[in-house]
């Protein structure tokens, strides 16, 4: 290290952040910045980790690793990514983003805000080496910036797909009763033009106006709901609730709303010891919003079967399976055609603690879990 050339490790800083920059995705910058800290400080391993809650309580959220091919011997085991960071922040204390403890070298990856987004960990073949250090400083800087904006258009990203799921769930909902609205009022104003209105017509063409225009007052409700759920701008009264006893009563309660649509809704397996911690007003919401997105797949005479059981100590799913006229399965609809019942359903579920899916490996199900209320 007496030897060292900075003019060397100069030059593969700078190819190292331009690499670390280059890299789109959270664990593409993470391989990097572990293959590119291993090289420039010699080490024949490294590791590179995003952590959670970096000033407080860390947790390693995503740790990627990075080995000299030629170094041979079994894998090695990972660093206590954990208590390298706390002693990172002791170090930072003293204006130090970087520690050394139990044989490696740690570095913080600094946001733009001067907040730990990820650590750096390689074992520590430096001798403390002061050029080295800067280097391997300035690489962990490179390395936050770059994990802080991977991870910034990762959340553009998904709000970017909630948003075209949103209007694609929309347009849908409001295609039918917009031309319902349309194609009545066409046939009344010829009725009009030609001086030849029949009263039953044009009153039956009136209430199919009537009708359509209830349906995207709905439609616009739910829009209005949907967009308060997202912004977790709703209250929830989390009380333990009989599983069972929701799914007869959300049975009983869409009863006519499946038959506008020519379905019956039956409960089939209900553990009657199942308890959830939920919002029973809502469940019951998510529910009838479950049985009205699949009232349009079943077809006349078709049938929606609710299910309920226990998984675990944890966790209660919730089944509701599609069939259509004699119990056969009916495909799921395309990806995209949910409608705004669908993720209405969704975001009830997950304000809830719950995880929701669509299961199409038996017809269509869909399936979310509620959390267990303890005994």
């Amino acid at each position: 290290m007496a030897n060292l050339d900075p003019g060397a490790v100069l030059a593969r800083l700078v190819d190292a952040c331009a690499r670390v920059r280059a890299a789109a995705r959270p664990d593409d910058v993470l391989d990097a910045t572990a293959e590119e800290g291993r090289v420039l400080s010699g080490s024949r391993h490294a590791w590179a980790a995003r952590v959670e809650n970096a000033e407080t309580a860390p947790r390693v959220a995503m740790l990627r690793s990075s080995s000299d091919d030629d170094a041979g011997g079994a894998e090695p085991t990972p660093p206590p990514v954990a208590a390298l960071v706390a002693e990172i922040n002791h170090a930072r204390g003293a204006f130090r983003p970087l520690a050394r403890s139990g044989g490696f070298l740690a570095v913080a990856l600094l946001g733009s805000h001067d907040a730990a987004e990820g650590i750096l960990v390689v074992e520590d073949t430096t001798d403390g080496h002061a050029v080295l250090d800067l280097a391997m400083t300035q690489l962990g800087t490179a390395a936050g910036l770059a994990l802080e904006g991977a991870r910034l258009r990762a959340r553009v990203e998904t709000v970017t797909r909630a948003r075209e799921s949103l209007l694609a769930s929309v347009s849908h909902d409001l295609r039918n009763p917009l031309n319902t609205f349309a194609m009545s009022a066409g046939l009344l104003r010829d009725d009009l033009e030609r001086n030849d209105v029949d009263a039953t017509r044009g009153i039956s063409l009136v209430s199919r106006m009537e009708r359509a225009t209830a349906r995207m007052q709905g439609l616009i409700e739910d829009l209005v709901e949907a967009s308060r759920i997202d912004a977790k701008k709703i209250d929830y009264a989390i009380r333990p609730e009989s599983a069972a006893q929701i799914v007869k009563d959300a049975a009983a309660a869409a009863k006519n709303a499946a038959s506008d649509k020519g379905a019956a809704v039956a409960c089939e397996t209900l553990d009657e010891d199942a308890r959830v911690m939920v919002d029973r007003a809502r469940t019951l919401q998510l529910i009838s919003k479950v049985v009205a997105f699949e009232a349009k797949s079943t077809g006349d005479g078709g049938t929606i079967r609710l299910g309920v059981a226990r998984q675990g100590d944890d966790t209660v799913v919730f089944t509701a399976r599609a069939l259509g006229p004699g119990g056969v399965p009916v495909p799921p609809p395309e990806e995209g055609r949910g409608g705004l019942a669908l993720l209405l359903a969704r975001g009830l579920v997950e304000a809830q603690q719950g995880t929701f899916r669509i299961d199409a490996s038996d017809g269509f199900v869909v399936v979310f879990t509620l959390p267990a209320a303890k005994a």
